[in-house]
C-alpha cells in the first residue's frame, strides 16, 4: 500500500478499556462487533501500522461512547473518567509523536467535571475534552442532564480558562424517547440518524441559552460533517429571529455568527464531497477538520476519499487535514 502524501490529524478516534470491551457488542463496525472490540483495544499495534499507511501522522484518541455519560452513579462515573484518562495518558506517553488524547469526564455536576478537566489537561497533558452528549443520572436511564443551564457556567468558565476544545460526541438516546420515536424503525436509533439529532439539540441549547455569549472564547467541536446543524443554518436563525419573550435566544449573536467563531466540525464518518464543499461555503474552511471515526469506520476509506478530492487545492486540503487541528488543539 502506498503512503498518502497528505499527512493528516484524525481526532474522533476511539479506544476502550478492557473492562468495557463487552459493551461494544451493542455496536458494530465495518467488520462486525467482534473485530470492533479488538480494534478498540488495540492502540500501539495494528492501529499504528494502518495509520502510517493511510497518512495519519497523529491520532487524537478518546474513550468510546457512551463512557462516563452512561454511568448513573456519580462516584462510578468519576472513577471511570479518571481510569480512562490515566490509561489514555499512559498510551500517549508511549508514543507522543503518534497519539494525543481527549479527556473523559463525569458530568453529574459542574464542579466535579471542572476539577477532572483541569487534572487531565494540566497534570496528564491531554489536549481537549470529550463528552458524549447528555449525562444519565438515574438507573432507568430516563433522568438526564444537559450542560446548557446557568449552573454549568462554573464548568464552562473552567474550560475557557484551560483554553481547550470540547468535543460533543453522540450517544444512544433515552429508553423512553427511543420507544416513542424509534419503535418500528430501530436502525435509525444510532449513527445512521438519531445520534446527530441529540448532539445538534445540545449544541443549539448551548446557543439559545447564551453559553457562547457568556463565554465568547469557548470552542466546541462536533463530528460527522456538523451533525444536523449546517443545512438548516439559515432557517434556524430565521425562525429564532421571530421569537419573543421566553422563546427568544439569550444572546445577541445569530447562530451563524457563533458557528463561525465558536464551533468546528470534522469529517468523521461522513465522506461526502458535496457536503464538505457546502460546509466550506457556509462556515469557512478554517472551521473544518479531517477525521475518520475509527474503528467504526475503516482506517483506509476516509483518507482515500480525502486524498482523491479534486475540488480543493493542495493548500486547502492541508489546512483541513492537519492545519486547523494544529491551531485549535495547539499541537506542535
Amino acid at each position: 500500500m502506498s503512503v498518502s502524501k497528505i499527512q493528516k490529524i484524525a481526532l474522533e478516534e476511539a479506544f476502550t478499556l478492557p473492562e468495557l470491551a463487552s459493551k461494544t457488542r451493542l455496536f458494530t463496525g465495518p467488520n462486525g462487533a467482534q473485530d470492533l472490540a479488538r480494534d478498540l483495544l488495540d492502540i500501539q499495534g495494528t492501529r499504528l501500522e494502518r495509520m502510517k499507511a493511510s497518512g495519519i501522522s497523529l491520532m487524537i484518541l478518546s474513550l468510546t461512547s457512551p463512557g462516563p455519560q452512561d454511568e448513573a452513579d456519580p462516584e462510578k462515573a468519576l472513577a471511570l473518567a479518571r481510569r480512562a484518562n490515566d490509561f489514555l495518558a499512559g498510551e500517549v506517553e508511549k508514543n507522543p509523536s503518534s497519539f494525543a488524547g481527549l479527556a473523559s469526564l463525569s458530568m453529574h455536576d459542574p464542579e466535579t467535571a471542572a476539577f477532572e478537566a483541569r487534572r487531565a489537561v494540566k497534570s496528564l497533558g491531554l489536549v481537549g475534552i470529550i463528552v458524549n452528549d447528555f449525562q444519565t443520572v438515574s438507573a432507568d436511564g430516563e433522568q438526564i442532564i444537559f450542560y446548557d443551564q446557568p449552573e454549568w457556567d462554573f464548568f464552562w468558565k473552567e474550560i475557557t480558562e484551560l483554553d481547550v476544545p470540547v468535543y460533543i460526541h453522540p450517544r444512544l438516546t433515552t429508553p423512553d424517547i427511543s420507544k416513542k420515536f424509534l419503535d418500528g424503525r430501530p436502525g435509525l436509533r444510532g449513527s445512521a440518524y438519531f445520534f446527530s439529532v441529540g448532539v445538534s439539540l445540545h449544541v443549539l441549547g448551548l446557543y439559545v441559552n447564551g453559553v457562547f455569549e457568556r463565554f465568547p472564547k469557548l470552542q466546541i467541536v462536533v463530528g460527522h460533517m456538523g451533525e444536523h446543524l449546517l443545512l438548516p443554518l439559515w432557517r434556524i436563525d430565521h425562525r429564532l429571529g421571530y421569537n419573543t419573550g421566553a422563546l427568544k435566544p439569550k444572546t445577541q449573536k445569530t447562530f451563524r455568527e457563533v458557528i463561525k467563531t465558536n464551533i468546528s466540525i470534522t469529517t468523521s464518518g461522513h465522506y461526502g464531497t458535496p457536503a464538505l464543499l457546502y460546509a466550506i461555503q457556509e462556515i469557512g474552511i478554517d472551521r473544518i477538520m479531517f477525521s475518520i471515526d475509527y474503528p467504526y469506520e475503516t482506517l483506509e476509506e476516509g483518507p482515500k476519499w480525502f486524498d482523491d478530492i479534486t475540488e480543493l487545492s493542495q493548500g486547502q486540503k492541508e489546512q483541513i487535514a492537519s492545519g486547523n487541528a494544529k491551531r485549535l488543539f495547539k499541537l506542535n
